[in-house]
Order: structure tokens, then sequence, then C-alpha cells
């Protein structure tokens, strides 16, 4: 029976077998037919692969040339016609794998209208052997590479400095005096100033010293109509400001940047003004470093401390209202950056025409101070005060008059904290210019 049963089996395990041999047999035929396409597809991602690698570090290249030659001193039209070539020169240095063609770069970083920044632009396409699938006829790969960067175009600097020359700038501040610290503390900030402006255009700044009024003396003398305060007339010699309203408003005055030609600028003569003070004259608006720092090194501290009109002279210092007094033109409001810089090292102690009359009311003082400080926000400029040793009811005047202007108030007791105060609103000036 085992015997019987044993035999009639015989034709499954053949079947089984030829089976076996039959899947073998295809196994191997789609083996045969698949590895081609397999190794056809592994070379050709190495290729592609490369390609990506060798686009990336070209794009990276290529962003890094338009960046250099956005920064550089090329004019648009340079840029343009030099571009490819500076391309290929950089790409050169850096042994890129593959050519570059197609080159084209614009530039749009001269010209524009200050604050609003330009542009360099390059396309290039970058030509790279394929290996593996030039056998199937692929035999290079175009790689677009494209990189574009702006071109900062910042507003230019126009700054008035509105410093206190009283006669308490004579006093001591580690080891010499308040007048000399502040000569020193400015120049810093002339240093800092001029080396942001290094590759751009030079900051315009005026100098306007004030003590018991603000020296006219340097102006032409055809901007003063009439008579003077107390009613005297014009002679040879330096005239004083008196303050120019065109009434009160609330607690305050109402001022204005005007021409001298839409309104009359009051002033008092030497004997009407007691102490004829400062010596020193106004410095008219300049873009000339030697101008400037030589009005500062010539400040003389003498008399009292009438710092609204400082702040007032500051602000027509800045108004392209003034461009016909001025020897260099304020340019018009949008086109500057504007900048009143105060400093004081006492109380508001005098006046000098407020109610027809002079003396020393420092709340008029101060009121007509903080109706100057509102006519420069008005105006959009950026208002810094420096409070050299000053106490908190006199900080806070100068807190007022800086806050919402985009400046502020510091303060100051040492010649090493008055440096850095100066050095430090430079600084601010800087960003303050850059996302103008």
């Amino acid at each position: 029976m085992f015997t019987a049963l044993l035999s009639k089996s015989k034709p499954i395990g053949t079947a089984s077998a030829r089976f076996a041999r039959e899947q073998r047999g295809s196994v191997a035929l789609m083996t045969g037919i698949m590895l081609p396409v397999l190794v056809m597809m592994g070379g050709g991602a190495a290729d592609i692969g490369r390609a990506y690698a060798i686009q990336a570090k070209a794009q990276k290249s290529l962003d890094a040339a338009v960046l250099s030659i956005a920064r550089s001193a090329l004019t648009d039209e340079e840029v343009e016609s030099k571009g490819a070539e500076i391309l290929e020169g950089w790409f050169a240095e850096r042994d890129m794998e593959g050519a570059l063609e197609n080159v084209e770069v614009l530039s749009t970083k001269g010209g524009n209208a200050p604050g609003r920044p330009g542009e360099v632009t390059a396309t290039a396409t970058v030509k790279t052997k394929a290996y593996f699938l030039g056998i199937f006829g692929q035999g290079e790969f175009d790689l677009g590479i494209r990189s574009s960067t702006s071109k900062p175009n910042p507003l230019p600097y126009e700054i008035a400095l509105v410093l206190d020359v009283s006669g308490s700038m004579n006093e001591s501040l580690d080891g010499s005096t308040r007048l000399q610290r502040l000569k020193e503390s400015t120049a810093i900030m002339f240093d800092e100033l001029e080396r942001q402006s290094a590759d751009r255009e030079a900051p315009t700044i005026s100098i306007v010293p004030y003590s018991t009024s603000v020296n006219l003396g340097s102006l032409d003398t055809g901007i003063l109509e009439g008579s003077s305060v107390g009613g005297e007339s014009i002679a040879d010699g330096d005239i004083w400001a008196a303050e120019r309203f065109r009434g009160t408003r609330g607690e305050g005055y109402d001022l204005g940047d005007e021409a001298p030609s839409a309104s009359a600028i009051p002033f008092v003569t030497g004997t009407e003004i007691g102490h004829a003070s400062p010596a020193v004259r106004l410095e008219a608006p300049s873009n000339d470093s030697t101008v400037y720092r030589a009005a500062v090194e010539g400040l003389e501290a003498e008399g009292w401390t009438a710092a609204h009109l400082g702040m007032i002279w500051g602000v027509y210092a800045l108004s392209p209202a003034w461009s016909s007094v001025w020897e260099t033109d304020p340019r018009p409001y949008g086109e500057a950056r504007k900048v009143v810089v105060l400093l004081t090292d006492g109380e508001f102690n005098t006046t000098h025409n407020i109610g027809a009359r002079s003396n020393s009311d420092g709340e008029e003082s101060n009121a007509y101070f903080q109706s100057a400080c509102d006519l420069a926000k008005a105006r959009g400029m950026a208002i810094y005060a420096v409070a050299l040793s000053l106490d908190d009811v006199s900080e806070q005047r100068l807190s007022a008059c800086a806050e919402g202007s985009g400046g502020k108030m510091v303060s100051a007791d040492s010649a090493e904290t008055l440096s850095k105060a100066f050095e430090e609103i430079a600084r601010d000036l800087g960003k303050l210019r850059l996302s103008s």
C-alpha cells in the first residue's frame, strides 16, 4: 500500500521541480531586464545630485558677489558694463565646477532719491557636465541662478548742535571745565558721525551756542526788519535774538519756522540785553568738518541760560523755509534726517521779549522751550537732550522735550559719562538714518 502511494506521488514532485526551475528562470530574466534600469537610475541620481550641489555652491557664490558689488563704489553704469567680468572672475577664483553663461547684472544703487534703497540683481546659467547620463544623450546640465540685494541709501544727516555756553560751564568737571569736557565730547561725536558717512554724503552740522541769548552777529542783517525790541536801530556789531511767536496757545506759545521774510525776527542790541552774551556767534549749517569743529573749539562760557532761544534757533537752522538765509540750504522735510542735539547744565533763567519784557522767569522760558520742542517734533525732527549735572526738575523738562521725537534725554555727571552720552547719540543717529 505504501509503495503504491509513493509511486503515485512522483508526478507531484516532478511538477514542483519543474516550477522551481521556471521560477529561477523568471527571476534571472527579470534581473537581467531591471539591472540596466537600476544602474541607469543610480547613475542618473548621482549626476543630478552632483548638479544640485554645484548649483547650491554657485548660488552661494553669486549671493556673495552681488553683495560685494552693492557695497562697492561702482556706479550703475560700471556695474552693468563690468558686472559679467566681475562675476566670472569671482567664480574663477573659487574653482567652480562649471562655466558661467548668459550673465546679466543690473544696478539701481545710485541716483535714487535719499531714503529710497537701490538694488543690484544678477542672473546667470551654470553649465556643468553630466557624466553617467551622457551615455544616454544628456551630456550637460544648464543650472539657473539668480541673486538680488538692496543697496542702503539712507537719508543724509542735518544736525543742529545747540550748546549751553552760560557762565556755569566754566565750573570744574573732573579736573577741567565743563566747557572743555563738552568740546572733547563733541569731537568724539564728530568722529563717529564722519566714520558713518565715510562712503556717503557728509553730515551738515550747525553750531548754535546760547547763554543769555543767541548771538546773530554772523547773519546778514537783511533778515531783520525795523528796529530792535527796545526801539533801537541796527548798529554795527553783534545783535542777539529775542522771542518770535504768533501768540499764546494754552500754557505755551504759537511758534512757526516760517522764513524771516514772512515773519520778522525780533532782536535786541548790546545796550538792551544788559549782559550781552554770548560773544561767540551762531555758526550756520556746513558740511565742512573744519568749519563746525573750529566753531566748537572757539566756544567761550559766559552769561545766563536762555535754552528756549537756543532750541528755536536750532529749529531754524534745520528748516527748509530758511534756505535763503543759510549758505548751505537745509533740504526739504523728508529728504534729510533732521536732528537737534541740545545740552544744558543749568536751570532756564532768562527771557527776552516774552510778554514784551525781559526777566529771569524760568517758567516762561520753559513754556517757550516746550513750544519750540513741539514745533521740532511736528516737523519730524529727532531731539536729543543732554542733561549735564542737572536737578530732577530740569531733567524732567528735557525729557518732556525729547519724548515722542525719536530721540531721548541722556544724563551725564562726569567727563566719562558726558563723552559716552555724545558717542551714544552719534551711534543712535546711525541707526535712525539706516531705518529711515
